[in-house]
């Protein structure tokens, strides 16, 4: 029993760090992204997903829009996290949880509120 679990945890082990450590491709973030769900706290939010629109350009320049709100800056990508910084604004960063060609999925935390905005490619 003993050697089984001295097999069992090392590979446990492997796993968990491989998982912690998932890496998107950053060239799929690249282009416009519109909102179709947005939930806070795993509840439908009272914020309107299909008012908000992202475009990300290839040299690291992004705009976001928010009903009549909007802003602009730079953006970049390591693993799995995504990071901008509003012109004149502080950096922000948000877990990508999914990205395929056509759905991006992002977990946020506002005030220790978690949030999922998920968004499909224009």
């Amino acid at each position: 029993m003993k050697t089984i679990s001295h097999l069992f945890m090392p590979a446990l082990f492997l796993i968990v760090c491989i998982s912690c450590n998932l890496t998107v491709d950053e060239k799929l973030v690249v282009g416009d992204w519109k909102g179709v769900e947005w939930l806070v706290a795993g509840q439908e939010a009272e914020y309107d997903a299909t008012s908000t629109f992202f475009s990300f350009k290839e040299d690291g320049k992004y705009t976001y829009q928010y009903a009549d709100m909007g802003e602009e800056g730079d953006y970049y990508v390591v693993n799995n996290e995504l990071f901008t910084t509003p012109n004149g604004g502080m950096k922000m960063m948000v877990k990508i949880k999914t990205l395929t060609q056509d759905t991006m999925i992002l977990n946020m935390n506002r005030g220790g509120t978690s949030e999922t905005l998920t968004l499909a490619r224009k």
